[in-house]
């Protein structure tokens, strides 16, 4: 295209073939003047192609908006119009830009051209849509997400969940390290061998407690992964709070460790205690009563009353039973209308009888069923552990044993082994 004009207008043209800021010159009738290479980038558009007759440059639904920008500049041709519009690229597509447009007028005052700058708002508005839809999304998350510095452990940024659940305000989580979160990070180059070992695999998936701002904990599961962007290191943790998980699994492990009638700990959990009960008693020089019971006639009871009613009877037996022990005993039903009790840390044989005839008083009463008074009798069996017998089974089966001797006798009542 043909340039003329002072050799300040020649230099105007030099600095815009440079800028990266696409520039357009044209006539008061709209025809282009001039653009420059960066506006022939933006819309596609290749040496003097841009200039033809039958090119439009501006977005057909917009021409008006033309019009009317070149009625203001008529009107006012100084001051300076801003407006978003949209042109169309040589590809067909449409690119919306923010237009800052000026007149130029001649010694007379009339418009000579418009002098046009041309933001390019496409990649600004795709920028902003996907920082909303980010920051939508992480605000939106279930799980507290941490952007961290490495060498320290500052926390650099976090979504909204991240710092409500500790109690804390953004502005105070942010000056905070993560090792007032997790204490155990607070140890001598703890959170340096963490860090390694995130950078060394890539990303680290664990469990740990964090602290609220009140000093309470809560149980938390980390996935943090490491990142480099803009060749700065980062460490991104997404954090989920595993509370509910873990009452759940405590639930379900007391479940599995329980009678599901009674609710009296099972088998498992008494084989379990036992050798501590006996490594106690060992080191105590103490006694360790085994106490087995059976219900008598429970049969009977259940043939007469139903199954139901004899549900009841072995919970009402079992709530008797631990009426009459401490909390440091431990009682099991071992299965039908079966049940053992392991009474530790007695000093003397003879404590135990009056131990376990409280079992007698508490069976003297009859058991109150729905509609029914049921009269429930009990057979007792003993055996003792010290340090001359240590064969817990051996202890079991004597019990037992006994119990089938006080059977032999009418009502509840007790064999000593």
């Amino acid at each position: 295209m043909k340039k003329s004009g002072s050799a300040i207008e020649k230099s105007i043209y030099r600095l815009f073939e440079i800028t990266p800021v696409p520039m357009v010159l044209s006539f008061p009738n709209g025809k282009l003047e001039y653009v420059n290479p960066a506006l022939k980038t933006m819309l596609g558009y290749e040496g003097e192609s841009i200039y033809a007759k039958n090119v439009i440059i501006t977005h057909l639904d917009d021409v008006t908006v033309n019009q009317e920008i070149r009625q203001g500049l008529k009107k006012d041709p100084f001051t300076p119009i801003q407006i978003e519009k949209r042109y169309t690229h040589r590809l067909g597509h449409t690119i919306y830009v923010q237009l800052n447009i000026v007149a130029q007028a001649d010694d007379n005052g009339d418009i000579k051209r418009y002098i046009s700058q041309l933001i390019d708002l496409t990649t600004i508005k795709k920028s902003d849509a996907a920082e909303v839809l980010l920051n939508h999304l992480v605000n939106q998350s279930n799980d507290a997400i941490y952007v961290i510095a490495p060498k320290f452990g500052q926390i650099l940024n976090c979504n909204d969940l991240a710092y409500q659940r500790l109690g804390y305000t953004k502005n105070e989580l942010l000056n905070l390290t993560v090792d007032r979160l997790h204490l155990d990070f607070q140890r001598e180059g703890k959170w340096q061998e963490y860090y390694h070992k995130i950078k060394e695999n890539g990303s680290f998936v664990f469990e740990a407690s964090h602290t609220r701002k009140d000093g309470t904990t809560f149980p938390v599961e980390a996935n943090v992964s490491y990142i480099k962007y803009n060749k700065t290191q980062y460490l991104l943790a997404i954090v989920r709070d595993i509370s509910r998980r873990k009452q759940k699994e405590l639930a379900a492990l007391a479940l599995a460790n329980l009678d599901p009638l009674t609710k009296l700990p099972n088998r498992n959990i008494v084989d379990e205690q036992l050798a501590n009960l006996i490594s106690k008693a060992q080191q105590n020089n103490t006694l360790i009563a085994f106490i087995y019971i059976d219900i008598d006639d429970f049969k009977n009871i259940n043939d007469s009353y139903g199954h139901i009613v004899g549900d009841e009877v072995l919970k009402t037996t079992a709530n008797r039973l631990k009426s009459c022990i401490r909390e440091s005993d431990i009682i099991t039903r071992l299965g039908g209308d079966e049940f053992l009790i392991l009474i530790n840390g007695i000093e003397s044989k003879s404590l135990i009888k009056p131990m376990v005839e409280k079992f007698l008083a508490e069976f003297a009463s009859p058991f109150k069923i729905q509609t029914h008074l049921i009269n429930v009798t009990i057979s007792i069996g003993v055996s003792v552990y010290s340090n001359e017998n240590t064969d817990v089974h051996t202890l079991i089966q004597l019990a037992d044993e006994a119990m089938y001797q006080a059977k032999k006798q009418l009502g509840t009542s007790i064999y000593f082994i």
